[in-house]
């Protein structure tokens, strides 16, 4: 019951997202969406952003499962193709503001997944000094092109960013992500 609930509130979040701008969604419009009371909002969720945040949690989790890609150029191409296939959504969520906001998320959610990746790897082992400085470019340069396809500032495909994402991994840690 409880996933369903917070199923229901991020439903009805993303049914929302489709046609509003983040900033003009409030909890009382996802609650009413979702069918939720105010009590069971907060029970799953502390604000809006933290709503907007799982749905990319849940799309990189699912993607990083290895049931769903093979490597890091999978994740990559499913990232963007999801992206391209969802150009309205992602526009409204990039222009949120704040600590909380989804370009905060991106980076600090997908920095802990690529830790927790090699970490799986390397028997518990995780960034030397070295990795740790290449991955905290490569995660804030994710959001920056992610930004920039949503925009579709580049005309490149899914498949040709996603190889030269690939290429440029650090070489330290392409190979221990699958």
């Amino acid at each position: 019951m409880v996933n369903r609930t917070k199923n229901a509130i991020i439903d009805g979040f993303n049914r929302l997202i489709k046609e509003n701008d983040f900033q003009k969604i409030s909890v009382d419009m996802i609650m009413k969406v979702a069918g939720v009371s105010r009590s069971t909002f907060y029970r799953h969720f502390h604000d809006k952003y933290e709503v907007m945040n799982e749905t990319y949690k849940n799309l990189l989790d699912y993607y990083t499962d290895p049931a769903n890609s093979s490597n890091y150029r999978d994740l990559c191409y499913h990232l963007f193709s999801y992206a391209q296939e969802n150009l309205k959504i992602f526009r409204n969520v990039l222009d949120s503001k704040g600590h909380n906001s989804f370009a905060n998320f991106i980076y600090e959610y997908s920095y802990e997944k690529a830790l927790s990746i090699t970490k799986a790897n390397r028997n518990g082992a995780g960034f030397t000094p070295v990795e740790e400085l290449q991955v905290d470019i490569f995660c804030h340069g994710i959001y920056a092109v992610y930004q920039k396809i949503v925009r579709q500032k580049y005309d490149i495909n899914p498949s040709d960013a996603a190889d030269a994402l690939y290429e440029m991994m650090p070489a330290s840690l392409k190979y221990y992500w699958w």
